[in-house]
């Protein structure tokens, strides 16, 4: 697995590409709260123009963000390790 990160703006929406033909896009997470109360949904497509087309700004935007290592990732400050922690506990309900 890789980790990227790129500057702001906050970006929440999701893309998930397949063999250059199929191609999942919107805004939900993959959970009950996200797909029954906060009303966000995905759109699945299968079209090879517009899949080529997502994998370029796919990449234009994955080649614009940093990559972080395993390394870096484990070094975080104390205080984000610990944020991290105490924001993980409220996963279920969030």
């Amino acid at each position: 697995m890789r980790i990227f990160e790129r500057p702001g703006p906050f970006d929440h929406s999701k893309l998930m590409l397949v063999d250059g033909k199929w191609c999942c896009l919107g805004s939900a997470n993959w959970d009950a709260r996200s797909l029954r109360l906060n009303f966000e949904f995905n759109v699945e497509v299968y079209d090879t123009a517009l899949s080529t087309r997502l994998s370029s700004l796919f990449d234009a935007a994955r080649d614009a963000a940093d990559e972080i290592s395993a390394m870096a990732f484990r070094a975080r400050l104390l205080a984000i390790r610990l944020r991290d922690g105490v924001a993980r506990l409220f996963t279920p309900i969030l």
